[in-house]
């Protein structure tokens, strides 16, 4: 496994920005060659790259299914595009970043090896930009995702959030059912050929977004949109996305879950 930090000027962003790079190349799951399969992964509401890396096991999950692993620092905008702010975080996340890493690093062009994902916040924004730039992403992983951004707001405002801020981003709450950034509506589509495979999970006892995820799950059923969904037990917490990580990755890497879950030490010569 290899680990990079890169550090460049985004024209979307307008600003320097700094990811983070995980690559399968220490053999300790079998022999990866480049180019890779590539996950770019979203942070959730007020975290990091580095929370992510700090709480979940990504190397391993890098090394055991030969993906590289991209992570981009958000910010709390749910990787929207905002022309009055000048910030562009849906066009850097879907376009820029996927060819600047590209442009960098021995990474697959493929459709059929790009990902998007992402939790909570970043679930949303794996959900949101993953359709929109399908013609990239081939699948999406949405871990806790705040699905319906509005019903964060359970109250006029909760912690942390505020129904301004959220007009800021995606105008009034009437405006955004039905528009592009719900995403029952979205995902319902019938008119789309190249629709992304989803994998789709939540804890049960997810006291921030469970019921906005059992709203997708829903409508999804609904309209028979083919998709792999997991509940079971678990908050919002690091603990059930961990449990999620071999299912997620196995899906991403098109194997059963559980034939690549252990890291060996490599015999010598091999």
């Amino acid at each position: 496994m290899a680990f990079l930090q890169i550090d460049y000027k985004s024209e979307a962003l307008m600003r320097g920005v700094n990811i983070k790079v995980i690559l399968p190349s220490d053999g300790m799951a079998g022999k990866w060659e480049p180019p890779y399969k590539t996950l770019y992964l979203l942070p959730g509401y007020s975290a990091t790259a580095t929370e992510l890396i700090t709480y979940l096991g990504l190397r391993g999950q890098s090394e055991l299914k030969g993906i590289a692993i991209v992570l981009p620092d958000g910010e709390n905008l749910f990787y929207q595009d905002l022309p009055d702010r000048m910030t562009f975080y849906s066009t850097y996340v879907g376009k820029e970043l996927v060819e600047v890493t590209r442009k960098m690093l021995p990474l697959s062009t493929k459709r059929e090896d790009t990902f998007i994902g992402g939790i909570s916040m970043g679930g949303y924004g794996a959900l949101y930009n993953g359709f929109k730039y399908r013609d990239t992403f081939s699948k999406v992983v949405a871990f806790s995702p705040a699905s319906d951004a509005y019903m964060l707001l359970a109250e006029e405002d909760a912690p942390g959030f505020s129904r301004k801020q959220f007009e800021g981003i995606f105008g009034s709450k009437e405006a955004y059912y039905g528009s592009e950034c719900d995403m029952c509506t979205q995902w319902t589509r019938k008119d789309v050929d190249n629709r992304p495979e989803l994998f789709l999970c939540c804890g049960k006892d997810d006291r921030l977004v469970y019921d906005a995820v059992e709203k997708l799950e829903n409508a999804l059923q609904k309209e028979n949109i083919t998709h792999e969904y997991r509940s079971g037990h678990g908050d919002h917490e690091f603990f059930y996305w961990e449990q999620m990580m071999d299912p997620a990755f196995s899906f991403l890497a098109g194997i059963e879950e559980g034939t690549k879950d252990k890291l060996l030490i490599p015999e010598q010569g091999e």
